[in-house]
């Protein structure tokens, strides 16, 4: 009984090897946002037709995409998004069509883990390891960012390979997400 307590303990919490820590650099987004009902659907809709009307990917095939919880109080891990936005890098000079809005992301140092089985209760699990790390500290509430219309989420599910994602027609069971958790490396006293 003991040693199936112990496996049920190892798989509740992320190992050193399930986390990469990843330095996201500062970059401009085109950032799309709706709320209520799918409102991760319909953000992720507005972003891919952005891009493929742009033609984005043959002027920055490097794009990146995030998206994230932006309700205005803590979201419970586990429910719906009330509001949710879904941005992507683009060319600075690059002109951003409503309505969508340009952003600028300050860039910061990040916890990465690939979520694997859409069990977004893996973000309990990166907060559980960034608490108990003695290398990096919680840095969620540190501002990356200015929005006027939402509320500045912070951590981001980022699609991977958004490239291929997008050519493939941005299809749900192409879909491939890193959970990405805000940090600060502690100072050594």
């Amino acid at each position: 009984m003991g040693e199936l307590t112990a496996a049920g303990e190892r798989f509740d919490k992320l190992e050193d090897r399930d986390v990469r820590i990843v330095y996201l650099p500062p970059m401009t987004v085109a950032a799309a946002y709706a709320s209520g009902e799918g409102c991760e659907g319909k953000a992720l809709e507005m972003i891919t037709r952005f891009v493929t009307d742009s033609r984005l990917l043959e002027i920055k095939p490097d794009a990146r995409s995030f998206g994230f919880d932006c309700s205005k109080g803590e979201a419970k891990v586990g429910e719906p998004s009330r509001v949710y936005e879904v941005w992507v890098s683009v060319p600075e000079e690059m002109v951003v069509p409503a309505p969508l809005v340009r952003r600028t992301f300050a860039g910061g140092l990040y916890a990465a883990h690939v979520l694997r089985s859409w069990d977004f209760q893996d973000w309990r699990l990166i907060k559980e390891w960034v608490d108990a790390s003695d290398k990096y500290a919680n840095d969620w509430d540190a501002p990356r960012w200015v929005s006027t219309e939402t509320a500045a989420g912070q951590g981001f599910e980022e699609t991977l390979n958004f490239y291929n994602f997008i050519r493939k027609g941005g299809r749900m069971e192409d879909l491939q997400l890193d959970l990405l958790f805000p940090i600060r490396e502690k100072v050594s006293a």
